[in-house]
């Protein structure tokens, strides 16, 4: 059992991590943190757009795990556990499927209710960003590492919310 503190660290370096590899950056987080911040500058109407655009997000974090983890080496695949490479795979068709079920719900337009779960990217964005790091390998899949995503979630999510407030008066 880790301590609170333990969780803490751990979600810190889940956020850092990336930018020390600098170069990994630009295609695979900087559009997601871009779609997050506008997502949270735009009024928060109920808009199929959106879901599409969240899809399409969902999508390209999708396809920019599975080059990561179609390029990396079979010495990588025998050295590392075969348990992480599954739930690296497994998390990237999810990924894969929720965006192209969300740009599919929002091309459609009949679930409304649906449509406006999947088409905040302050969801969708927050997971996307904090699996990285564990995605293309920075930090491996371990459950303290996940805990620390989940125990975070909802704090990180109001933070987001307030910010997007604050963004949202300043911009007016």
């Amino acid at each position: 059992m880790v301590p609170l503190e333990g969780y803490l660290v751990k979600f810190v370096q889940l956020l850092v991590e990336p930018f020390r590899h600098f170069g990994q950056v630009w295609l695979g987080l900087v559009p997601l943190y871009v779609a997050l911040l506008l997502d949270e500058i735009v009024e928060r109407r109920v808009s199929f757009g959106q879901a599409i655009a969240n899809g399409f997000v969902m999508l390209w974090a999708g396809v920019n795990w599975t080059m990561h983890l179609a390029n990396v080496g079979m010495f990588s695949y025998l050295g590392s556990s075969k348990q992480r490479m599954v739930v690296a795979w497994t998390v990237t068709a999810c990924a894969l499927a929720i965006g192209v079920f969300t740009i599919l719900l929002g091309i459609r337009r009949k679930d409304k209710t649906l449509a406006y779960v999947l088409g905040h990217a302050r969801f969708s964005g927050y997971f996307l960003i904090m699996l990285y790091p564990m995605q293309t390998g920075m930090i491996a899949w371990n459950w303290p590492s996940l805990i620390a995503v989940l125990l975070f979630a909802l704090p990180c999510w109001l933070l987001l919310y307030l910010s997007g407030l604050s963004l949202r008066r300043l911009i007016r």
